[in-house]
């Protein structure tokens, strides 16, 4: 039986007798269906009665109507007999029935006759004799037609039944055999499965004597060492076990993993052994135990490994060890590793703070002499220009030629003062320093202040100032910063204009922006240049020739943005229009 069982013929004889079991049973119980249906009388099918029910409303129609010729019928009788005989007809031009009538050759008669019935028609109350035998000339010839459909309905019926009849007896001759085999099917089952129990109890007392020798190797390891079987219950459960996990022999053995302690029930230590059951190793490190609630819980190593028998796997065992004192180690050095770790990075983030703090300031420094020399150059025009004037007038200047000239060149040189600040701002923006201060303001008083100031720098420029109707410009910016930008423009306008042209300043406004067009006639800008043009230091080929630094448009731009608007260079084929858009303030979220 061992050498029987080894070779793999103890499983597969009782799995093929288990198979042809199973097919006989179901070759036997589908031919006993089979048989059931053929003798089975179709009552809703008889065919016979319903040509015998045809047949006498047709004969109570011809009696009723001969009836009539002698008075003793009406013409509601009549009708009534049609309608009894028209609903035969249509009992036979149902489904299984016509598909019956069909079979046996007799559709068309009866179509043909179907068609004649639904013809008549119910005679009326004053009939005569004639109408009543026209009537039964119609339909005389019924009866004898289903009479003939009776007549081959029972002959097929005969001959259907006679071939039931035979495929049953061949059918039962089959599940007599199909029993039979069934029978010697289940003596093979029977030895087979008595031979099975005899080979489990010698495996189970050999397994059993094996097991008690390595109780004794095992109860004496300083390892914590657990068993289960194929089923997953517990059969070895040692002393250092009971130790490690507080849970005595008694309450881990013949009992699941998972009723034993959570611990065997979570997700990795489930696949583990369900892994060793399929004859694979599995090792786990510094998993915690939690023996109590309130207590740390002890970090333990796994191992866990397939117990064999002749080669087949009949349980899993495990090796526990107590690595707390590994686990509080490590955990020391990754406490140490993440303070050096944070030590370091905030060194980092003060040592790139300084970096930034420098480059700012060397951005800063690097730019604002570019700024000075371009932004102050107006107020400075100015200031310079009112008084020259005033120099070349002498004494011939009155006290309010005086006044006049010595307001502008206050009023130029309060206009330097906020450039100082605002290209401070600027300078300070663009190392990333400051922000905007936006407050509602009034374009319109800022491009009036802006043009007076350029007209006074610029006095051989015509600038002309439009505005669409009923313009809202109340804009959320910060006006020294409108205020630069739109000089910066200006004055840029002025200076590129071709000579005895006009520079022009068109403001209007959409649902979200105002928007201030400054445009002049000057040289068109190459489609090259487009793409840098607001870039810092950068000059265009329309400029050479003409004094400047490169960093107007790009402290425009700059300027603009930081306000929440734009500064836009618009495709004009006649003229260079730059565009300054401002948020409105009725249209604005802060």
């Amino acid at each position: 039986m061992r050498r029987l069982g080894g070779s793999g013929l103890g499983l597969i004889l009782p799995l093929i007798a288990i198979l042809v079991f199973a097919v006989l049973l179901t070759f036997s119980l589908l031919r006993m269906v089979e048989v059931e249906t053929d003798i089975r009388v179709d009552a809703e099918r008889n065919m016979l009665w319903v040509l015998h029910q045809s047949e006498s409303a047709a004969r109570r129609l011809i009696e009723t109507t001969m009836r009539a010729e002698l008075g003793e019928a009406d013409a509601e009788e009549i009708a009534l007999r049609i309608d009894l005989l028209r609903s035969r007809f249509a009992l036979l031009q149902d489904g299984p029935q016509q598909r019956f009538m069909t079979e046996i050759g007799l559709q068309r008669q009866l179509a043909e006759m179907h068609a004649t019935v639904q013809a008549l028609q119910p005679p009326p109350e004053d009939f005569t004799a004639a109408e009543a035998r026209q009537i039964r000339g119609a339909v005389t010839h019924f009866p004898a037609f289903f009479a003939r459909a009776a007549n081959k309905t029972m002959i097929r019926e005969w001959d259907d039944l006679g071939g039931r009849l035979e495929t049953s007896r061949d059918q039962l001759r089959q599940i007599i055999a199909s029993l039979i085999g069934i029978m010697v099917t289940g003596v093979i089952l029977t030895v087979t499965l008595f031979l099975a129990l005899r080979l489990t109890r010698q495996r189970n007392d050999m397994l059993r004597r094996e097991r008690d020798f390595s109780a004794l190797l095992i109860s004496s390891s300083g390892e914590g060492i657990l068993a289960v079987d194929d089923a997953g219950r517990c059969t070895i459960w040692n002393p250092a076990m009971a130790a490690m996990t507080g849970r005595a022999a008694e309450q881990a053995m013949g009992r699941k993993l998972s009723e034993i302690a959570g611990f065997f029930d979570i997700a990795p230590m489930r696949q583990a052994v369900a892994a060793s059951l399929g004859g694979k190793t599995t090792t786990l490190a510094l998993q915690p135990y939690f023996r109590d609630a309130h207590e740390p819980p002890l970090h333990v190593d796994l191992r866990i490994s397939a117990m064999r028998n002749d080669g087949r796997v009949v349980g899993a065992i495990v090796f526990m060890h107590d690595a707390s004192d590994r686990h509080a180690a490590r955990q020391k050095e990754a406490e140490t590793r993440a303070r050096l770790e944070h030590l370091v990075a905030e060194r980092t983030r003060e040592l790139d703070d300084a970096l930034t703090r420098e480059r700012s300031a060397a951005n800063l420094y690097r730019n604002f002499a570019g700024m000075i020399s371009h932004q102050f150059r107006t107020p400075l025009a100015v200031a310079d220009s009112a008084l020259q004037r005033l120099i070349r007038r002498g004494a011939r200047a009155d006290a309010d030629e005086i006044a006049e000239r010595a307001a502008g060149a206050r009023n130029a040189i309060s206009g330097l003062t906020r450039l100082v600040e605002s290209t401070l701002d600027a300078a300070r923006l663009q190392a990333g320093q400051v922000g905007a201060r936006r407050v509602a303001c009034d374009l319109t008083a800022v491009l009036e202040m802006v043009r007076a100031r350029q007209c006074t720098a610029s006095p051989d420029t015509r600038i002309e100032y439009h505005h669409a109707e009923a313009v809202d410009a109340i804009v959320l910016c910060d006006p020294a910063h409108a205020e630069q930008v739109l000089e910066n423009l200006l004055s840029n306008a002025a200076k590129y204009a071709e000579p005895d042209t006009a520079v022009s300043m068109h403001l209007h406004h959409d649902d979200a922006h105002v928007h201030c067009d400054i445009s002049n006639a000057g040289l068109a800008i190459e489609e090259a240049d487009r793409a840098q043009l607001f870039d810092a230091n950068f000059r265009g080929g329309n400029s050479i020739g003409t004094q400047g630094t490169g960093v107007g448009l790009f402290i425009a731009r700059s300027l603009a943005r930081m306000q929440g608007g734009e500064v836009s260079l618009l495709p004009d084929g006649t003229r260079v229009t730059f565009r300054l858009s401002l948020p409105r303030l009725e249209g604005a979220t802060e």
